[in-house]
């Protein structure tokens, strides 16, 4: 499965997270550890979800505000 040029909407609760950044994982968006089994290079992000909120995360990977959607994939080149 690879990146989608949309972000992913997810309702969280506190706690931490592990988001996928090499758009491979079948859980998404969080990491299954596919970046480790498809040799991406990349590794997931940790990150602490501090209240109970929706969410809005990255999945073209191209974001500059990691895990999260920052509207990249919309900005044309």
């Amino acid at each position: 499965m690879a990146y989608e040029n949309s972000p992913i909407f997810t309702d969280e609760t506190p706690g931490k997270k592990f988001f996928c950044t090499c758009g491979e994982s079948a859980t998404k968006p969080y990491c299954d550890g596919s970046h480790s089994s498809k040799n991406t290079g990349k590794s997931p992000k940790e990150f602490t979800i501090e209240e109970a909120l929706r969410y809005v995360v990255c999945d073209c990977g191209r974001t500059g505000n990691s895990p999260f959607c920052d509207g990249t994939h919309s900005k044309t080149k």
